[in-house]
């Protein structure tokens, strides 16, 4: 249950809304102050931009009682359009500080991306997906701190989250995340097969439909519905095919991303995936018919309206005073997705593999949730880029907008999910997954 004692958790409990990061960080020091023997707070790195990375730690020093504690890393704020894991992150440490285990201490990076999130903060109000994507805002790929170590970029907070990795030695790392349309699911760097009844069980309780056929888990071993072993070699194919890693990095590279840090020291990273609208279909494990029509299909879409905007970003530059702003940017990487995606769902080219392996109705449910959300991110990034430059482009990218969400949810019939449900499941998963790790603890 959220703790409604506190602004971050009234939020979530009692306004459906997602706690912004000033409210959250108040709740951090809050704690700190009232608990000082449990809680503490620390600034362990900076942002590109200046901003601070805040840890709160609950839990008992590191030598107050004679054995060191098992650290436990939950990260908050990856993506700056997710913000699920705020609201998780105060129900964590509220529940941290009430069971008082005395050989585990929870450590809560409270926002890995703040500079992101601050672009992005428009969306947190957001309860339909027009309002949603009108101030959409997510980094560039090798902008994305937990992604830019295997992109072969230095950001300042990716180095933060691994030197911190580094000196906690964390047995088990929480990245939280959420995204617009959706379901749940899960992926793990082991085999998280014995999360699958505490898992199920959360998504039932808080009425959240598990997908079994999210893209991003196409190539990874399935071990219960909704969940997935994460390896470094199928992370690697699967990013570069959509537009987050490019072609010529390996396998080893992604070695070198945040989320297989902690093997170094033979812990884990689990990874709770959680929808803000909640969609039906994305379970049907059903096998799937007119497939090759399907990805065509797809792909054709995709390659449609990566020209449209491509078209009209070019159109736009020579309006831009400077070509190089976020938004810019991060534009860059959907038009970059919708040409990689479209080439691998063609099933005249390399949508071959994909005919080779068995698609159920879930998987192409999610191979069009893709083809819906991808083009519509990068009309709202570009759109927004393209207002602030004040291009005449902008209209045109306002119709297109209106109309390729009008599409998705037409297709999806999204429907809102509470914001304390959202954080309700991911924390009751993260509970249990330290439940499994730390039985006697």
């Amino acid at each position: 249950m959220t703790d409604t004692t506190t602004p971050a958790g009234r939020a979530a409990r009692l306004h459906d809304r997602y706690p912004s990061l000033d409210e959250l960080t108040a709740t951090a020091h809050q704690l700190a102050a009232h608990r000082p023997d449990r809680c503490r707070v620390r600034t362990v790195g900076t942002s590109r931009a200046g901003r601070p990375l805040t840890l709160l730690t609950v839990g008992p020093a590191p030598h107050g009682t004679g054995r060191a504690p098992h650290n436990l890393l939950v990260v908050a704020g990856a993506h700056a359009d997710e913000f699920a894991a705020r609201a998780a992150v105060n129900d964590l440490a509220h529940h941290a500080l009430t069971a008082q285990h005395p050989y585990l201490a929870w450590h809560f990076l409270l926002c890995l991306d703040p500079d992101g999130a601050h672009l992005a903060d428009g969306s947190r109000h957001a309860r339909t997906l027009p309002d949603y994507f009108a101030h959409y805002y997510r980094p560039a790929a090798e902008e994305q701190p937990e992604w830019a170590p295997a992109a072969g970029a230095d950001l300042p907070e990716s180095r933060a989250l691994l030197d911190l990795i580094d000196e906690l030695r964390p047995t088990l790392q929480f990245s939280l995340h959420s995204t617009d349309v959706g379901g749940t699911f899960l992926q793990a760097t082991s085999d998280p097969a014995a999360l699958a009844h505490p898992f199920a069980r959360s998504a039932a309780h808080h009425g959240i439909p598990v997908e079994t056929g999210n893209f991003d888990t196409f190539r990874l071993h399935e071990s219960g519905p909704g969940l997935y072993l994460m390896t470094p070699h199928h992370i690697d194919r699967q990013e570069t095919t959509t537009g987050v890693l490019t072609p010529h990095h390996g396998a080893d590279e992604a070695r070198a991303g945040t989320w297989f840090a902690p093997q170094r020291h033979g812990g884990q990273t689990v990874l709770v995936e959680v929808p803000a609208f909640t969609s039906a279909h994305l379970g049907d494990n059903r096998p799937a018919t007119a497939v090759r029509l399907y990805l065509r299909t797809c792909a054709d879409r995709l390659r449609h309206r990566g020209t449209l905007l491509t078209a009209l970003l070019d159109a736009a530059l020579p309006h831009v005073r400077n070509p190089d702003t976020p938004l810019l940017r991060a534009a860059r990487t959907p038009l970059t997705a919708l040409r990689q995606l479209a080439d691998a769902w063609d099933p005249d080219g390399h949508g071959q593999e994909l005919l080779q392996t068995p698609i159920t109705r879930a998987r192409l449910t999610g191979i069009d949730l893709w083809a819906h959300r991808v083009p519509v991110r990068a009309a709202a990034l570009l759109r927004r880029a393209v207002r602030v430059a004040g291009a005449p482009q902008a209209a045109r990218l306002d119709h297109l907008l209106r109309d390729w969400c009008a599409q998705y949810q037409r297709t999806f019939q999204p429907v809102w999910l509470p914001v304390a449900r959202q954080a309700a499941h991911q924390a009751a998963t993260v509970r249990a997954a330290v439940a499994l790790r730390h039985p006697a603890s």
